[in-house]
């Protein structure tokens, strides 16, 4: 089959899981035989249209038409602010991929990666190629003031669809919460590279230049959060937990990676309480996988999280994991409790700074333990949440469609 993809986000513009995502389920398709096309946002330093790794990649450069579509904008759009300039660049990506798409065709399927890529996929559907809404999040779980107008075009793309694939039983939950009808929705889990993402990879000597960098003892139990720097992420109940675990267990640090709004917040905190080291310096991926190595446990507090591609790449490192599990959580179907057969971590509420603090102090209670569930970890890792078991199942919802 020939596929579409209409996303934001693709190599080397990545800003979180779903770039990932798209990248790596991408080139796994290909491996199965089939004929993969991106359509992405790209800039006039990258290549317009190219071929990466099998998988065929549109960039569109956007020219918003600002002036002229503003006199159309209701006075609520128009209180977006900075928001604006993105939700017109939006629109502007959205059709130049749309009307490439029809150019290059035919097309046996579009799939919108998240409402970003809706606009696009729904209008190549009034052209007869049959669409898949891919939800990777929703508006009602992204900010407690969900945007109506965002609300109202997911629910709009979700009954357009042909079918909706989530990333987790707990979004689908939450979209048949909001009206979908339960058998439209199909639940494909994402997936690992544990090959790369190995304990074994890990470089000695570039972990002792990192223990050096951030002024780590060779006794610390370094304690690691990685992910956007967002009031959703629960960074700021992590913050306010870590002063409780140090109570218990004086030798643990905190070693946050990531940016985002809360950044400069972040940033003060981390002074003011002391034993918390901030990275917002860009990882790649070897940088990335070198950080999960020094880690002793690794932390995940999200308030909302659709899936959690961190949590799978900490377990594929052997690394177990404190997740917040309450409410909207994929997390929770990634980590074993203590309770459960094999665990892997331990599952918080994330909104409660006391219960994350819990959690971690249970983990650290035991570190032979602690080394048991990131055994247990790695080994569920590479038997549930492979790239081709993810790419196998996709495809075969991909086929029932087309």
């Amino acid at each position: 089959m020939r596929i579409a993809y209409l996303s934001l986000e693709f190599p080397p513009r990545i800003f979180g899981g779903l770039g990932v995502y798209v990248d790596e389920i991408s080139r796994e398709m290909v491996s199965l035989g089939e004929k993969i096309s991106v359509f992405t946002l790209g800039d006039n330093r990258l290549e317009r249209h190219q071929d990466m790794n099998g998988v065929e990649v549109f960039r569109e450069v956007t020219v918003p038409i600002r002036d002229g579509l503003e006199i159309f904008l209701s006075p609520e759009t128009l209180s977006w602010g900075e928001g604006l300039y993105f939700l017109l660049d939006l629109f502007s990506l959205n059709q130049l991929a749309a009307a490439r798409l029809m150019e290059n065709g035919p097309f046996h399927l579009c799939v919108a990666h998240d409402w970003l890529g809706l606009l696009g996929a729904m209008a190549v559907k009034r052209e007869g190629i049959p669409m898949i809404f891919h939800v990777h999040g929703l508006e009602v779980g992204r900010t407690d003031n969900p945007n109506p107008q965002l609300v109202a075009l997911e629910k709009k793309g979700a009954n357009v669809a042909d079918l909706i694939i989530t990333v987790s039983e707990a979004m689908k939950q939450e979209l048949v919460s909001l009206g979908v009808e339960a058998k439209k929705v199909h639940v494909c889990y994402h997936g690992v590279d544990g090959a790369f993402f190995d304990p074994d990879r890990a470089d000695p000597e570039r972990l002792a230049a990192l223990r050096k960098r951030y002024g780590y003892a060779e006794d610390d139990v370094i304690v690691l959060f990685m992910g956007r720097l967002e009031p959703v992420k629960g960074i700021v109940q992590l913050f306010s937990a870590i002063s409780f675990v140090q109570a218990k267990h004086p030798k643990v640090k905190l070693l946050v990676v990531g940016k985002g709004s809360l950044e400069s917040w972040a940033l003060a905190e981390a002074k003011r309480l002391g034993g918390i080291t901030l990275v917002t310096d860009f990882l790649d991926a070897e940088d990335k996988m070198h950080h999960y190595a020094l880690a002793d446990l690794c932390v995940f507090p999200s308030i909302y999280e659709p899936f959690g591609i961190v949590a799978l790449e900490a377990a594929a490192m052997g690394k177990a994991a404190v997740v917040g599990a309450s409410g909207t959580s994929g997390l929770a179907e990634i980590v074993k409790n203590p309770g459960d057969a094999h665990p892997t971590g331990v599952h918080v509420n994330a909104r409660d700074s006391r219960d994350i603090a819990w959690g971690i102090n249970l983990a650290l209670e035991d570190l032979d333990r602690l080394q048991s569930w990131g055994k247990n970890a790695r080994t569920r890792a590479l038997e549930e949440f492979t790239w081709q078991k993810a790419a196998k199942r996709t495809l075969a919802i991909y086929k029932e469609v087309a």
